[in-house]
Parts: structure tokens; C-alpha cells; sequence
């Protein structure tokens, strides 16, 4: 058994600082310019978590130096309980990540194979680890006797630690960052309008974004966006738009909206560029 032990240890010390040290010296995180020139929407789930990670030098290198350190502790028998507890949580993380945003078969395997080696590291020490977590946890400021009606202050707050953030955080997803409209979606303009706003190039899309209220994005040609605020009336059909989202200030856009299924038509006064219709269809 102490030959096993001594296997796991050393095993999972050389494949974690070899994936330190990768990442240290740029074999990870680093991205294609190809990738990049592409649309957020187009990037696979592999290439969008590699540029994340690499996107912070000092967060890539933080979690390679993480990975070296938990390496290096488990060379070394007092040691190698820690470094299987800080090593536990940031492979089954990575595990998570290989799974979800389908980064490399092969990845997985590795980091799977890792994580079976970790917890047979760490049954050798379920002794220890039952202590620490169960049977002699928090004996520093241990367990007094309380009546039923202090049990039961007890349990309202516990309940209310985790329900009233459930509710304030649903009531801000459904009705501060969200607010539907009829018009939100992404939207494509299919005829001319002449020149809209200040840009130079044409306005190629108007984005009325459903995850934040009264957010819309005008894009044009292929490189510009413009972030305005807009709000609408569904009964009598208008539609006005601000410069600024949320503060508003100066008003660029008065008029009425047209929707027909997946059919929209603005129509009315841009004040930079007077009178326009603009028709749009609706994107997937």
C-alpha cells in the first residue's frame, strides 16, 4: 500500500506541474487570430474558455502557479494532505470545464484520471480528514445548549440566509434586468434608411436587448456599435430613443414602431438625419 501511495503522490505531482509550467511558459491560453476575427456567436466552447483563461496573464499564471505549488506539496509526506486539498477543488473544476464547454476528450480523460488519483491520496488520510471536517469541526468555538425557541430563531434565519437572496436576485434577472418588449431580438435592416446617426458606414443591424432593460445596440457595417436607450408604449406604438443607456441624454430617435410577426418597421425623426423608415427582419 505504501508503494501505491507513493505512485499517486509522484504521479499527480509530474502531470500537475507539467500543466503549471505549460501554462507558465505560454503552451496554454494562447489563441488563434484566425479565432479571433470570428463572432462571438461562431467560436466554439473550446476556443471561447481558452481565450477567458488567457485573457488575464496574471489569472492564467496564478493557476499555474497553483497547480506547481499543490504539485511540489505532495512530494513531501507532511505536506501532501495539503496539497491534495488545494489540488481536489481545482481539478474537479477543471473536469467541469471540459465537460460543459466541450474543450478536449482528452483533457478530460487526463484531468478524470487525475482526480481518481487525488481521492485515492485522500482516502489513505480519511482518518484525518473525517477529524478535521466532521468529528472535530469547529471545536474552537463549540456547539451550547439552546432552547426550542432559540433552535427555532436559528433555523428562520438559516432559511432566510437563502431564500431572501433567491428572491432579490429572481425579482433583478426578471424585472430590473429584464423587461420583454415585443420588439426585443436581434434585428437585420433590409432596405436603405440613408445615413442614421453620426457613423460613417451604413446601419447594418438594431439590437433590443432582452437581458438588459431598455438596452438597444446599433451596429454598423461590420465594426461599429453604438449603445442607446430605448422605451415604447404598446398601445399607441411609440418608440423613442436616447444617446445614452439608462442616463439618456440627448433624444436621437421619435417615432412609431411597426411590428408584423417577424416584420419590424421604424418609422419617424433621427436627429441627426431627419426622417427615416427603416425595415428590419428579424435574426435567430
Amino acid at each position: 500500500m505504501n508503494k501505491l501511495y507513493l505512485f499517486l503522490r509522484y504521479f499527480v505531482a509530474l502531470a500537475v506541474i507539467v500543466y503549471g509550467f505549460a501554462k507558465l511558459n505560454g503552451a496554454m491560453f494562447t489563441i488563434l487570430q484566425s479565432e479571433l476575427d470570428k463572432p462571438l456567436g461562431e467560436v466554439s466552447g473550446f476556443w471561447l474558455t481558452w481565450y477567458y483563461f488567457g485573457y488575464s496573464n496574471i489569472y492564467g499564471n496564478f493557476i499555474a502557479l497553483v497547480q506547481v505549488v499543490g504539485g511540489a506539496l505532495l512530494m513531501f509526506r507532511k505536506t501532501t494532505l495539503l496539497g491534495t486539498c488545494i489540488l481536489l477543488p481545482l481539478i474537479a473544476n477543471i473536469i467541469l470545464i471540459d465537460m460543459f464547454y466541450a474543450v478536449d476528450l482528452g483533457a478530460l480523460l487526463v484531468a478524470m484520471l487525475l482526480l481518481g488519483c487525488l481521492l485515492g491520496i485522500a482516502l489513505f488520510h480519511k482518518d484525518e480528514l473525517i477529524a478535521v471536517f466532521w468529528s472535530k469541526q469547529n471545536s474552537v468555538f463549540p456547539e451550547q445548549g439552546a432552547g426550542r425557541s432559540k433552535r427555532v430563531v436559528r433555523i428562520a434565519v438559516r432559511v432566510m440566509v437563502i431564500v431572501l437572496p433567491a428572491i432579490y436576485t429572481y425579482r433583478i434577472a426578471n424585472y430590473n434586468n429584464r423587461l420583454p418588449t415585443p420588439i426585443d431580438g436581434r434585428w437585420k435592416v433590409t432596405n436603405n434608411p440613408g445615413q442614421v446617426g453620426l457613423a460613417q458606414e451604413p446601419l447594418a443591424y438594431i439590437y433590443f436587448e432582452r437581458n438588459r432593460a431598455f438596452m438597444c445596440v446599433f451596429r454598423y457595417g461590420a465594426s461599429t456599435w453604438q449603445t442607446h436607450h430605448f422605451e415604447l408604449n404598446n398601445k399607441t406604438g411609440q418608440l423613442e430613443i436616447w444617446d445614452t443607456w439608462l442616463s439618456k441624454g440627448e433624444k436621437i430617435f421619435s417615432g412609431k414602431f411597426d411590428l408584423t410577426r417577424n416584420h419590424l418597421v421604424i418609422d419617424g425623426q433621427f436627429d441627426h438625419s431627419g426622417e427615416s423608415v427603416i425595415e428590419l427582419e428579424k435574426q435567430e
